[in-house]
């Protein structure tokens, strides 16, 4: 896909090489796909990629705290997959408009990341990368599911001092948690290891 063919979102030429690579890398790499049967539940999220004129940025939001699940929590637009949902791409693209107004023809969907397992709703969730057309002054959030949106450079997330680690035990398993420290938002949990595995294809693209 000719990503400098898309005018709206304006990525330089070097971004939009980047991107290209970052495409080719999702499509070629060996994806892990969960197995999915009860109590476990497919869902499929969206990253959203923007870019403004001042370098590549990812869009998340913040949780309200009246939704059912991780509430209060940065986390990716998205949800549970639907039977009327062709694939888990579908699903994040429809979860997106409903949460936060994002029209699915205005994503340009680049891949997809290896399925990631969420022991508190045992959701497996599919991260979707897709490169957003526009700017996002008309987005509409969902009162109900999203307080606001939360934007930051993939560079400031890439700087060492925004990541941090530390190891969990539950039972016989360990298992490594990733925090972002953006100002006053820390995006860990499944969020944080979504973001780790964009970061590290992103790279891989350099």
């Amino acid at each position: 896909m000719d990503l400098k063919a898309r005018p709206a979102s304006n990525p330089d030429a070097a971004t939009a090489d980047r991107l290209q690579r970052l495409e080719r890398a999702l499509h070629q790499r060996v994806r892990r796909d969960i197995d999915v049967s009860p109590p476990l539940v497919r869902a499929g999220v969206l990253i959203p990629l923007l870019w403004r004129g001042h370098g590549l940025e990812m869009l998340l939001t913040r949780r309200t705290d009246t939704v059912l699940t991780h509430k209060g929590q940065i986390s990716f637009p998205g949800g549970q997959r639907e039977d009327a949902d062709a694939e888990t791409i579908e699903t994040a693209l429809r979860e997106s408009y409903e949460e936060i107004g994002l029209e699915p023809s205005r994503v340009t969907v680049l891949g997809e990341l290896d399925d990631v397992f969420t022991a508190v709703s045992s959701f497996v969730i599919t991260p979707v990368v897709g490169l957003v057309e526009g700017d996002i002054d008309d987005l509409r959030l969902a009162p109900d599911e999203v307080r606001s949106l939360l934007v930051v450079s993939v560079d400031r997330l890439l700087d060492e001092h925004v990541h941090t680690t530390e190891i969990r035990s539950v039972g016989d398993e360990q298992y490594r948690i990733h925090y972002y420290s953006v100002d006053d938002d820390v995006i860990w949990g499944a969020t944080g290891r979504i973001v780790y595995q964009f970061l590290k294809v992103w790279e891989e693209a350099a």
